[in-house]
């Protein structure tokens, strides 16, 4: 009953602050803005998954992540405050798994005040920002993930006539549900060469960063029982190069970790270093892209208390750079990282649309991919594990506008990835082939049904898998779905053993219905199912979901 009430106490927040979406809150000569957000997870029964030991029902069976945001802005001045509650974490979010408050029920207050001129600004409160690609520093919020490591400290910044840009932050970061003591500092140049020169046909810069990491009594061995941190600080470099000239761009990023740092619970102190590169060609519809990238033991934490991991435990950015997958079967099994701390690889993007000019309502868009990714060549691994392949993805899609009703595209993906990410001796490589046949179609300006086939064959992990979806829209309201994913071969890795400790197959199937509902700047979505044990990734960076059957209501408003 308390959990019923608590949700319809979420609801009710949500639906005022809705009601105020449609004007705007003026105060004096100022504007209020502000969001409302509730995901919700009940966590409910299922004996099949329980028994077969595929899921454990969480010790409460009511998950809320909840956020309230305000902003205040006047002039060149601005403020704001951003209430989160975790009532309780969710499964599978490391706030659950690794919170440092003993409380079932948990919240943080996040504010800021800010003052931005024409060439300067200040800001003091928490603080999100990155330098570069954030291979050294990036503080940012992701509610998909439960991550949020802003800095709580100040910022300050000056551009003179776009010649010379500077940056400066100080402050402490969070970690999950508590401000971590271990101070940051660091600064950030950017020298625009292009407009020094004042050259009109492109553009030319080079930047530099330098960020510190302060924790106290990291040398000593009280605290980690660990030998070769040299110092009670890390400090870490970037430079990089920007160019962009007659549709082609080069962006390059070279950062260094100076001194030893202890990047991970599984290995000793030690220095790291990473290189990223970016290329790219735009020429009217064709456009294709390139990145390359080679990193050893850059993973830089927050935080060197062993009690204080997980992926939320981060100060730097290093997403894993292949296609985000949007289908069920090719997200199956995500590209989860080298475990090893190194990798050397890409990924090649290539777009073409192929339009018609006499109808704009046809037309064709191509798109072609490929990532690979391997683990780097350490003497101190075994030799079995120098240079193996964590990852290959080889995909493309065709979509093909045939008028204003219909729309097909067609997608493709063959997967090989390594089940111990380059750690394990006896590892295996599988692999997998995702065909995929998705279909929308409008009837009208109101009606549209959109239809999702797809199948994956494998001869190894799982076997083969298929999925359907069928959605169905009422615009601009309502959307109504449901979907299926199901195991349909018996391989290995579905065997199970009964009470006489006979081999059976279970091929299970993880079914979702559900429905959204969109007034204004309000929107609401309700779904129940059973989903499977993986990876939810966003950004390019995964965290593990465990199995659970049960229902999932959100809701957001903005005003």
């Amino acid at each position: 009953m308390k959990k019923f009430l608590l949700l319809l106490g979420v609801l009710g927040a949500t639906i005022l602050a809705t009601e105020s979406a449609s004007a705007q809150i003026q105060v004096g000569e100022g504007q209020i803005s502000g969001a409302v957000e509730s995901n919700n997870i009940y966590y409910g029964p299922d004996k099949k998954l329980e028994n077969l030991g595929l899921m454990q029902r969480p010790e409460l069976p009511f998950g809320s992540h909840d956020f309230i945001k305000v902003d205040y802005s006047i002039g060149r001045f601005s403020a704001g405050i951003q209430l989160d509650g975790y009532l309780p974490p969710m499964d599978g979010y490391d706030i659950s798994t690794y919170k440092q408050r003993d409380t079932k029920l948990t919240g943080f207050l996040t504010k800021y005040v800010q003052w931005e001129d024409t060439n300067y600004g200040i800001r003091l409160g928490d603080i999100y920002d990155q330098f570069g690609n954030g291979l050294i520093f990036r503080t940012y919020e992701d509610r998909a993930l439960g991550f949020n490591n802003a800095l709580a400290g100040a910022r300050a910044y000056y551009n003179f006539n776009n010649y010379v840009s500077v940056k400066a932050i100080a402050g402490m970061p969070r970690l999950y549900d508590v401000r971590n003591t271990n101070w940051v500092y660091g600064a950030d140049l950017s020298l625009s060469i292009s407009d020094m020169a004042g050259w009109t046909g492109g553009m030319v810069s080079i930047e530099g960063s330098y960020i510190g990491r302060y924790q106290h009594g990291a040398s000593t061995d009280e605290i980690l029982q660990y030998t070769g941190i040299t110092g009670d600080y890390l400090n870490m470099v970037s430079g990089r190069l920007n160019f962009e000239a007659a549709g082609f761009t080069l962006r390059g990023e070279y950062a260094a970790k100076l001194n030893e740092d202890l990047y991970s619970a599984m290995n000793a102190p030690a220095k790291g270093n990473v290189v990223h590169v970016d290329l790219g060609y735009s020429h009217r519809r064709f456009s294709a892209s390139a990145t390359f990238r080679r990193y050893e033991k850059m993973q830089t934490p927050i935080t060197l208390s062993a009690g204080a991991l997980g992926g939320g435990n981060t100060l730097n950015y290093l997403p894993l750079l292949t296609r985000q997958h949007t289908y069920m079967l090719a997200s199956l099994n995500p590209y989860q990282g080298s475990g090893t701390g190194d990798e050397i690889g890409g990924q090649f993007d290539v777009y073409y649309s192929l339009r018609n000019k006499k109808e704009r309502t046809k037309y064709w868009n191509f798109h072609a991919n490929f990532s690979t990714y391997y683990s780097m060549d350490y003497a101190s691994y075994s030799s079995t594990m120098k240079g193996r392949m964590l990852w290959l993805d080889v995909n493309a899609d065709v979509e093909r506008q045939w008028g204003k009703h219909l729309k097909t595209t067609l997608f493709y993906s063959h997967q090989q990835w390594d089940e111990a990410h380059g750690l394990g001796i006896e590892a295996h490589n599988y692999s997998s082939d995702i065909f995929v046949a998705d279909v929308t179609y409008k009837f009208n300006k109101k009606y549209s049904m959109r239809v999702e086939a797809q199948y994956l064959a494998s001869n190894n992990y799982e076997g083969d898998w298929v999925a359907g979806l069928i959605e169905f829209n009422i615009a601009p309201k309502f959307s109504f779905y449901v979907s299926d994913m199901w195991n349909c071969e018996a391989m290995e890795k579905n065997t199970f053993y009964d009470e006489n400790g006979e081999e059976y197959n279970e091929l299970l199937h993880y079914y979702q219905v559900g429905a959204s509902f969109t007034h204004s700047r309000f929107r609401a979505q309700l779904s129940y199912g059973r989903n499977r044990a993986g990876y939810v990734c966003s950004g390019g960076v995964c965290r593990y979901q465990p199995a659970y059957t049960g229902i999932n209501l959100s809701l957001t408003a903005s005003f």
